[in-house]
């Protein structure tokens, strides 16, 4: 095997891991504070990468100005449905552990790609931008211009999540919540208020990640699903609760997926995903990076 050939699939692994892990740790903050698992994580990707298109379809702005737009509307959305629906179903699974909370994310899964089946259809659309086709070289090993630019926005947001979470009031109040959240009621923490921050800033990483995604990735109504199984799997190997365990894992599996892809068929590396998924769950079950919370 062609040594220059390995490391490319290095470059693009890591460049694609980057942007996973930053719609991974959206994920890993909902479930390490509120201990909720989004199953309609992808489906909540698929409608902000349609938001994201028509965005830069109507608007011929920039792709990656949109993650503003996509970013807030999907704040406000996480927001909205934490305040009036989750809220009131994690107060009664406190005394009563029923699984609502888990049953309704995958029928609001289910919900949302019959919605985007019927608004969009089933062809693929993919949004036309200045930087299809840009691309550099250096000694011979090509990097793709939107890839790169992706990856450097979600390795920033991911920073600025991590000094959120270390150095501001609420980041302290919310990983106060993770650890034991009876202890931060009694503390006076406003625990309710602090889970619709959480959900809102889950789903905006949601939404940038959808504009990262617009300039090299097309959208259609069941694009969401492969991506959600790749968040719960990186969510998994990182320790949930984890915005460094979140980045390393994400860069590990793309890793996989590109390098392993050399070697065998698509399928079979994306297979070596799972696997891993396995090993960890037996020897880390609290992941890379996680630590065990009461």
């Amino acid at each position: 095997m062609n040594a220059q050939l390995i490391l490319q699939a290095v470059i693009d692994g890591i460049m694609l891991g980057g942007v996973y892990a930053s719609l991974a740790v959206g994920q890993s903050l909902t479930f390490g504070v509120m201990r909720v698992i989004n199953w309609a994580q992808g489906e909540c990707l698929m409608i902000a990468m349609y938001i994201a298109y028509y965005t830069i379809s109507l608007t011929h702005l920039d792709p990656y100005l949109t993650l503003f737009t996509t970013g807030g509307i999907m704040f406000l959305f996480g927001y909205i449905l934490q305040k009036y629906i989750f809220n009131r179903i994690m107060a009664r699974e406190e005394t009563n552990e029923t699984g609502t909370a888990l049953l309704f994310t995958a029928g609001l899964g289910l919900a949302l790609t019959n919605l985007a089946l019927i608004l969009f259809g089933p062809t693929p659309k993919m949004a036309v931008t200045r930087y299809q086709g840009m691309k550099i070289s250096v000694n011979n090993l090509i990097i793709s211009i939107p890839k790169l630019i992706s990856f450097l926005i979600a390795l920033a947001c991911t920073a600025l999540l991590y000094v959120f979470l270390q150095k501001s009031e609420s980041g302290r109040a919310l990983r106060a919540t993770s650890q034991n959240r009876t202890v931060a009621r009694i503390m006076g923490i406003k625990v309710e208020r602090l889970f619709c921050l959480c959900f809102g800033l889950g789903f905006a990483l949601i939404g940038i990640g959808a504009s990262l995604l617009s300039p090299f990735f097309a959208v259609y109504p069941t694009v969401g699903l492969s991506f959600s199984f790749r968040s719960f799997i990186i969510v998994v190997l990182g320790g949930r609760g984890s915005v460094e365990g979140a980045l390393l894992a994400g860069i590990l599996v793309g890793l996989i997926e590109k390098v392993g892809g050399l070697f065998m068929y698509e399928s079979y590396a994306q297979a070596l995903t799972f696997v891993l998924f396995v090993v960890t769950l037996i020897f880390r079950p609290n992941g890379l990076l996680g630590k065990q919370t009461e």
